[in-house]
């Protein structure tokens, strides 16, 4: 096989990957975009994890704000908090002792923020929404 024909075999598969992975996160943002469209919308960041903690836990003595802001994309911020609670409804306890650390990402949309799960891969939800323009 002459230099020529591998190059140009290495080059097709090159366009082929980057090709793939543009696709595969322009389906992925649209279709994690769409499931959030049914979702809780809040005015902040800080205001959606208030309610968060509202949600998943009882007895909350305290809670302080630890760290709000931008993570890669400026639609996406994280939000880390101390909840210092009687428990956490899932039953787990609090790996720090006397309080819980949590942290969750919200990503902006037209109205608000909206909460988005760890487990959804957030930032590939915001490079979608970012590089491709989509919106909720």
């Amino acid at each position: 096989m002459s230099k020529k024909r591998k190059y140009l075999i290495i080059f097709a598969d090159i366009i082929l990957v980057v090709g793939v992975f543009f696709i595969a996160t322009w389906v992925y943002s649209t279709k994690q975009l769409q499931t959030l469209r049914g979702q809780e919308v809040y005015v902040t960041p800080e205001k959606g994890a208030k309610e968060l903690i509202a949600q998943f836990y009882s007895g909350v003595n305290k809670v302080e704000i630890v760290h709000v802001g931008r993570e890669i994309f400026e639609e996406l911020w994280f939000v880390e908090v101390r909840v210092w609670a009687a428990k956490r409804y899932d039953g787990k306890g609090f790996s720090d002792g006397d309080y819980d650390n949590p942290g969750w990402y919200f990503l902006r949309v037209q109205n608000g923020w909206v909460f988005v799960p760890e487990s959804k891969c957030p930032e590939i939800i915001a490079f979608g929404k970012w590089l491709y323009g989509l919106s909720l």
